[in-house]
């Protein structure tokens, strides 16, 4: 089936393109999912949506169509928050792996879904190998892991293989798409868990607040560091906790002076600076720390 009359609607460039509603985007995205679209239409979508940005109906009937293609994960009964992992490391280490490992002792069921590899920066999956925590290579397998006593990471390609097809166009294009935003953006559990939700780019935070309400999703929404939902070592930003059924709520943001333990970016050194901090050997970053700490209380942890 031809996506041309959609691709007439977002095409026409940052100033004449229209936004799909809901249905429309619903319908295109599920062309998509399936592979019924040519490769032609395919990078035309892709490029004609990083012009123009995605608007909050294009959010919502992207996600109609991806969650039938969702490979679900049950939780269990403890309380479980889902961090996205997306970006990697590129200037600074990545602390995702440490964030997630300082959520688990607040007494959080972690899961970190994300891709598996990237040629340009390091990311979490890396980092956990060589911490030799858990991967998933299915979903079945997550109750089973609930007593290894760490966070699990899960991969894109196990939660929809369809969705991590349309991130792997970055290989050939060059440019990150509308998939990328939506992996972030995944609930990939038979609950309705805290997920953060991070944003790089300033169009983003009212979209992702109006999207996450319409959903009512138990939500972080914050600025990460380098696309990452993390602190960075110096500053933690304002964290909005969306609650299902109440108002939000703001931390406050905080600055730190105190240096970074972490001299190195690659996954080896950061595995055995993050084991460090984890022992209790290494004082925390106060960023990441308090970030954990306010996480856990405002989600009614501590």
């Amino acid at each position: 089936m031809s996506i041309s009359s959609f691709l007439k609607i977002i095409g026409r460039g940052s100033k004449g393109s229209g936004n799909l509603d809901r249905i429309q985007a619903e319908e295109v995205f599920t062309q998509i999912l399936n592979s019924n679209v040519s490769d032609l239409e395919l990078g035309a979508f892709c490029i004609a949506m990083r012009i123009k940005g995605e608007s909050v109906s294009e959010l919502s009937g992207f996600m109609d169509a991806l969650e039938p293609h969702l490979n679900l994960i049950n939780l269990g009964s403890r309380p479980c928050i889902v961090l996205p992992s997306y970006n990697g490391a590129r200037k600074q280490a990545n602390l995702t792996p440490l964030l997630a490992g300082m959520l688990f002792s607040q007494g959080f069921t972690v899961l970190i879904q994300g891709i598996e590899k990237d040629q340009t920066r390091i990311t979490s999956h890396e980092i956990f190998k060589w911490l030799d925590w858990p991967v998933l290579k299915n979903p079945s397998e997550f109750s089973s892991l609930l007593n290894v006593n760490t966070p699990i990471f899960c991969p894109l390609s196990v939660i929809s293989p369809a969705l991590q097809k349309l991130l792997d166009v970055r290989e050939r294009i060059g440019l990150r798409n509308t998939g990328h935003v939506l992996a972030k953006l995944i609930n990939p559990t038979t609950q309705n868990p805290w997920q953060v939700s991070n944003y790089t780019h300033p169009e983003y935070p009212e979209k992702l607040r109006e999207y996450f309400q319409l959903r009512s999703a138990n939500t972080i929404l914050m600025r990460g560091s380098e696309g990452e939902p993390t602190a960075s070592p110096q500053r933690l930003p304002e964290m909005h906790f969306l609650f299902s059924g109440r108002d939000e709520e703001t931390s406050p943001e905080e600055r730190f002076t105190d240096l970074s333990p972490f001299n190195a970016i690659d996954a080896k050194s950061t595995a055995l600076m993050t084991n460090k901090i984890l022992s209790g050997e290494i004082s925390c970053p106060g960023s990441v720390l308090s970030q954990a700490n306010t996480m856990a209380r405002m989600a009614g942890i501590i």
